[in-house]
């Protein structure tokens, strides 16, 4: 999606964080947000901050990220860490999170954000509806207001995961993992996509959906699978 700014585009992306390091600065509650919002990217998550939310100390004791505690009044903790792949500052020190922007890209060279500071910032950071770790609707308005980019995830969050049925969430893991396999048998992009289409609107498969018996709609997807391979593989 691209959104108009100033005259300028800005592109809203869903960052593949599998295996980064992300640094946090700050313990508070948009911290915690953040925090919340990183743990199911599969990122190495460290926060350093002064106090911490007793959130965020559970999930250091959990082992879902890594919480140093110490007094922030520069930048020289980024020492610590050799390599970072984004960062985000939510410090209440607008001096300090400007500080952490300019020392992040010019040491590490990645990406770099702090709420209070959209100039500055790489990119905004954009209101969540987040469905089950499956589906996720970001709401944005390109750094301009984050409050009414709250407002409207308030507003639009009920009606958003009420069109979100369980069927639709097991039919995008079922695409997941035969998106996969198709990629291994099915050496033709084109071919790939008429097979999962195919396979989305089966009623076999999404009958097995519906009544919970995953099992089974693998299996049959399988077939489907091998059966659609027979037919098609003289065209690629």
């Amino acid at each position: 999606m691209l959104e108009l700014e100033n005259g300028v585009f800005n592109m809203i992306v869903d960052l593949n964080l599998i295996g980064k390091r992300v640094l946090v600065i700050g313990g508070g509650n948009e911290s915690s947000r953040k925090v919340e919002a990183l743990l199911s990217q599969q990122c190495e998550i460290f926060v350093v901050a002064e106090e911490a939310e007793q959130s965020l100390k559970n999930y250091s004791d959990e082992g879902k990220l890594s919480l140093n505690l110490r007094k922030i009044e520069n930048v020289d903790f980024l020492n610590d860490y050799k390599q970072l792949d984004l960062i985000l500052a939510t410090t209440n020190d607008p001096d300090i999170n400007r500080e952490i922007l300019i020392a992040g890209k010019k040491k590490y060279g990645c990406y770099v954000y702090a709420a209070d500071d959209p100039q500055m910032s790489d990119f905004s950071h954009p209101s969540v509806i987040n469905i089950n770790d499956t589906v996720q609707v970001a709401i944005s308005t390109g750094g301009r207001s984050p409050l009414m980019g709250k407002s409207i995830r308030q507003d639009l969050e009920p009606l958003i995961k009420k069109s979100i049925s369980d069927l639709i969430l097991m039919q995008i893991n079922l695409q997941d993992q035969f998106r996969s396999e198709s990629k291994k048998m099915i050496p033709s992009a084109v071919y790939r996509k008429k097979f999962l289409t195919e396979l989305l609107g089966d009623k076999s498969v999404n009958q097995c959906l519906e009544e919970k018996k995953i099992s089974l709609a693998r299996k049959l997807a399988c077939e489907r699978l091998n059966a659609f391979i027979k037919i098609n593989s003289n065209a690629w």
